[in-house]
């Protein structure tokens, strides 16, 4: 099992952390329907290390902790 903390905007009725079984973080991503959302709203940081590139393919395993958190930039 791994750990997702989800962004606000994503609980859509869920609690802030969410327990779920996935091997990549492509199928957290998945799991969640937010794929298509995915590139200019959510960044992903695993164990506490932000994934810049290639989240979808980024390998999980038991005991794994994901951060979704809301992108944002400013000027």
């Amino acid at each position: 099992m791994i750990t997702v903390r989800l962004p606000e905007p994503l609980r859509n009725g869920r609690g802030e952390v969410v327990m779920m079984n996935a091997s990549s973080l492509g199928e957290v991503i998945d799991k969640l329907g937010i794929e298509g959302e995915r590139d200019e709203l959510y960044n992903f940081a695993v164990n506490g290390d932000l994934i810049v590139h290639g989240e979808k393919n980024v390998q999980l395993r038991a005991g794994d902790e994901i951060e979704i958190v809301v992108a944002f930039s400013g000027g």
